[in-house]
């Protein structure tokens, strides 16, 4: 009963430690950004890896930098792009959603690391305390102790798990929010027959002119949205 308990015990902390400490959104290496929690594929207007997009606004050096003057286009066919990079980087509500799933991730690490402890310690003074039982009620502690261990076993599998469906509510709500406001914007200016993501690490066009780069003005618009959503809250 003793091995199998603290073999049990110390092999849940080394795994939920590993499940726990991983982030739960999907990540790509990169070295200036080691830590991104909502990365998310927003389709057609919206395509972007979180991991990269902090280390992607620091553009490499010699990169001109200055802003291109705007695109005037003829003809009936109006295109425009966003670079979501930029947009996941600054947009508030994304970084907002980001602290909150850290948040949940530590809590939940602090929810484990003391189902753990706890139960380290009952079953150490057990151990030194038990022979004063009866057996029957050394039985009752041992299986009280066993049901404890498959519970905490339950809680390695399962708090991953929920911070990922956490994850997923989170990234439906950000892109719905992006889609909408694009929509609504590109209706009431009447501009553009095609709006384009741009991504660094993954876009469905090779090259575009950047005086069709509609991003500050998207993400001035995204912020101010959320600003008075948050105030009307």
């Amino acid at each position: 009963m003793e091995e199998n308990i603290n073999n049990n015990v110390q092999e849940n902390n080394e795994t939920i430690e590993t499940s726990l400490q991983e982030p739960v959104v999907e990540q790509k290496s990169n070295k200036n950004n080691p830590i991104s929690l909502i990365a998310i594929a927003i389709a057609l207007s919206i395509i972007a890896i979180a991991a990269s997009v902090f280390s992607l606004i620091n553009r490499p050096a010699g990169e001109d930098t200055a802003k291109t003057p705007k695109v005037i286009q003829k003809g009936d066919l109006k295109i425009a792009y966003v670079n979501t990079d930029t947009i996941l980087a600054k947009y508030n509500m994304a970084l907002d959603m980001k602290k909150d799933l850290e948040a949940k991730q530590k809590q939940a690490e602090n929810t484990f690391k003391s189902a753990e402890s706890k139960l380290q310690s009952d079953y150490q003074n057990y151990m030194k305390t038990g022979d004063k039982l009866t057996l029957t009620q050394q039985k009752e502690k041992e299986k009280e102790l066993q049901e404890r261990m498959q519970k905490l076993q339950q809680m390695q599998t399962n708090l991953p798990m929920q911070l990922q469906e956490e994850q997923v509510k989170m990234n439906k709500k950000l892109l719905d929010a992006v889609y909408a406001f694009i929509a609504d914007y590109n209706k009431k200016h009447d501009k553009y027959n095609v709006i384009l993501s741009n991504s660094y690490m993954s876009s469905p066009t090779l090259y575009i002119d950047k005086g069709m780069d509609i991003t500050d003005e998207i993400l001035k618009g995204l912020n101010e949205e959320y600003k008075n959503y948050k105030e009307d809250k």
